[in-house]
């Protein structure tokens, strides 16, 4: 099967193997092919390095047995199935509670970088935080999950982040302009602030929460990935905060059942928002016209752009997000 490949000078190899490890985007059920002068490491994306280049090639896959075919072989049927990946720890829900330790036995025989299981028993709207049981593995809560080379420390019970939302932090990202000034309105972590910090060049990050305990992981992350001078996190909640920080050209709207509420307060004092909201399945359009009319009524002209849907929610929802351009009048 054809994969994305990295070609390495073999003396580089194992320099770029351990790069290419701490920023998640080495595919580890392909082997690694080598010839007289490249090794290649299939790649989940187009990465850049001096001296190497991204080629196709045919890759031999490594047989692994899937957590699935462990259930199976023990007669355990799984009709819908979700699994978050946050570093060594698997958080897994929509799954019968009665089969969720077979579940989580097979995930911990198929993956050995796990090293606990939770079962997502919901997320609590105050604090946006997930109330997680204990199913299998270690009894702890804190991990460092890598993305991108971004190290991102996090405690699954006390604050919320989602592995899912990668791409797309990566995807903004490389919409911010240079020296931009960028509120993350509802910064959890701040995982969408530290991947903007670390492959954009903005002036200014402002990274705010209401959570103390996500401000208390996001400030140390900001320290972890050395990037004090960009990102300034904010406690509090974002309607008082916002009014008194300088007007924004990127701001990030990541509170997707309420942050449709917050649009007017957004578009008053930002340029193009980043927004995305969770919605029932076809009611994008009727969405775009009400957040034109809240534009209209504010003043501003509004453009919206990439509607797009980021990903499921459940059978009747989905998670969307849109580029709003604000055009102040």
């Amino acid at each position: 099967m054809k994969y994305l490949c990295l070609a390495v000078p073999k003396k580089r190899a194992e320099q770029i193997r351990q790069k290419l490890i701490k920023m998640n985007l080495l595919v580890r059920n392909v082997k690694i092919e080598r010839d007289n002068e490249y090794v290649y490491f299939p790649v989940k994306e187009e990465v850049d390095f001096e001296g190497c280049f991204v080629v196709e090639r045919d890759m031999e896959e490594i047989e692994r047995e899937s957590f699935r075919e462990v259930l199976k072989k023990r007669g355990i049927e799984i009709d819908a199935l979700s699994i978050d990946f946050i570093g060594d720890i698997a958080i897994i829900r929509a799954v019968e509670e009665e089969k969720a330790i077979a579940v989580a036995e097979a995930i911990m025989k198929t993956n050995k970088r796990v090293r606990a299981v939770f079962l997502d028993k919901g997320v609590r709207e105050d604090y946006r935080v997930r109330a997680v049981h204990h199913l299998l593995g270690e009894k702890k809560t804190e991990t460092i999950h890598v993305e991108y080379g971004v190290r991102i420390k996090i405690d699954v019970a006390k604050a919320y982040f989602s592995p899912r939302l990668a791409a797309e932090r990566m995807r903004v990202a490389k919409k911010i302009r240079e020296g931009s000034i960028v509120i993350d309105m509802f910064a959890g972590v701040a995982p969408f602030s530290l991947v903007i910090a670390k492959y954009a060049a903005p002036k200014k990050i402002y990274a705010i929460d209401k959570n103390p305990h996500a401000v208390k992981y996001a400030r140390e992350n900001v320290r972890i990935n050395g990037v004090e001078s960009i990102i300034e996190v904010i406690e509090g909640d974002a309607k008082e905060i916002v009014p008194k920080l300088p007007e924004a050209n990127h701001i990030i709207m990541n509170l997707p059942h309420r942050g449709f509420e917050f649009l007017p307060l957004a578009m008053e004092k930002g340029e193009v928002l980043h927004y995305y909201e969770i919605m029932e399945r076809g009611k994008i359009e009727e969405r775009v016209k009400e957040i034109k009319g809240i534009g209209k009524k504010l003043g501003y002209g509004i453009e919206i752009k990439n509607v797009r849907v980021v990903g499921s929610y459940s059978p009747a929802k989905q998670r969307i997000g849109m580029e709003i351009y604000v055009k102040k009048m």
